[in-house]
């Protein structure tokens, strides 16, 4: 692992001191509204550190796997957001020293950008004189279901062939109807997406308004992300998928790669606004189970599934948000407000509670 972490730290900074991850907006944001960082709409870099860990509240530290700088530029899990903006090109380039690619999750890109291996484009290249370095972007088109070794006495990954691991490849999209999408790695999944490689992405309206719903959609006064997730840490030892993946038992359950108490406080996650401020949470399942969320007695609309508004506003006081799907919930902060949201994780049958995680939602 020596030779790969000296690899990795150059690739991070690149032959020109330049450092992925840090694209700021083109356009005027007002950052007190905004309860997270973000990259985009310009021209987005990203690496891969799979020498990550995140300190749990219990003390424990968990090995994670990280896009960029991570989520909100303090944590390794999630990764960063993305942000784009409705009919204007995104382009997100990836690099990495190990097989990787990036999935936009409900976006519709076309295949080549669609981060499948074997009929996209991932980081590496096939073996043997194949399509490795070309395809689009400058990386190799995806290889077949093979587990590869590394050279290191183990085997990683589901990608054939990586004589070109090092090259980026960049992903290229038009970006669709404003709303709330995710991204994740695709190769090996099962793991790779348990170990923290997934991500938000926002799309906003073609006049770029960041508080804007989408086009005719409502105004936000105020917005968050809540990344819904969960960690089975026994599979954080692992470098590929197999029997000891084949059973997921959550032992850790998130919100924003944040637990316990340090959930109920984190400043990513705990909302305040003011008297009669309209805010937006954009909710986000980038786990394993059904997650059951509501926010301590407050009632919300539903106004948005999966990147498209509903329509009519649905008037909840909690919803349930199953692996993958992504719900937009928008409400007006009561004078007085004093509220614990609570995130309850199920089993996969919705029979029980495994675990839960909390929040703050509060006026000030």
């Amino acid at each position: 692992m020596g030779d790969y972490t000296r690899q990795r730290r150059k690739s991070h900074y690149g032959a020109n001191g330049r450092h992925f991850g840090w694209q700021r907006k083109s356009y005027s944001k007002t950052r007190d509204r905004q309860a997270f960082s973000s990259l985009g709409p310009d021209p987005v870099e990203m690496d891969v550190n799979m020498m990550e860990s995140e300190r749990m509240a219990d003390g424990q530290r968990i090995r994670t796997w990280q896009f960029g700088r991570g989520f909100n530029d303090d944590r390794s899990v999630p990764g960063p957001v993305i942000e784009g903006v409705e009919g204007q090109p995104v382009e997100v380039t990836l690099w990495s020293q190990m097989p990787h690619t990036i999935h936009f999750h409900g976006l519709d890109v076309d295949q080549a950008n669609d981060g499948v291996p074997g009929t996209s484009g991932y980081v590496g290249g096939m073996g043997g004189g194949g399509m490795g370095g070309g395809g689009m972007g400058g990386g190799g088109m995806g290889g077949g279901g093979n587990t590869m070794s590394m050279g290191m006495g183990m085997e990683f990954g589901r990608v054939a062939g990586y004589n070109n691991l090092g090259s980026p490849f960049t992903y290229r999209f038009i970006a669709p109807h404003a709303g709330t999408y995710m991204y994740h790695c695709h190769v090996d999944t099962v793991l790779h997406f348990e170990m923290g490689m997934y991500g938000t992405v926002i799309i906003r309206p073609p006049d770029g308004n960041d508080s804007l719903a989408w086009a005719g959609g409502p105004t936000f006064d105020r917005e968050y992300i809540w990344h819904l997730h969960t960690f089975d840490s026994s599979w954080h030892s692992q470098m590929v998928s197999g029997p000891r993946t084949v059973r997921h038992r959550p032992d850790y359950f998130m919100i924003n790669g944040r637990d316990g108490a340090s959930s109920l406080n984190d400043s990513t996650s705990a909302v305040f606004a003011a008297p009669g401020e309209r805010v937006l949470i954009r909710l986000v399942n980038v786990g394993y189970q059904p997650a059951l969320v509501g926010l301590g007695g407050l009632k919300f609309k539903v106004i948005a599934s999966d990147g498209r508004p509903l329509p009519a506003p649905l008037n909840m006081n909690e919803h349930l948000v199953t692996p993958g799907e992504r719900y937009d919930i928008m409400f007006k902060m009561p004078a007085g407000a004093n509220y614990k949201a609570l995130v309850e994780y199920l089993d996969i049958r919705m029979r029980r509670v495994l675990g839960h995680a909390s929040t703050r939602v509060e006026s000030f």
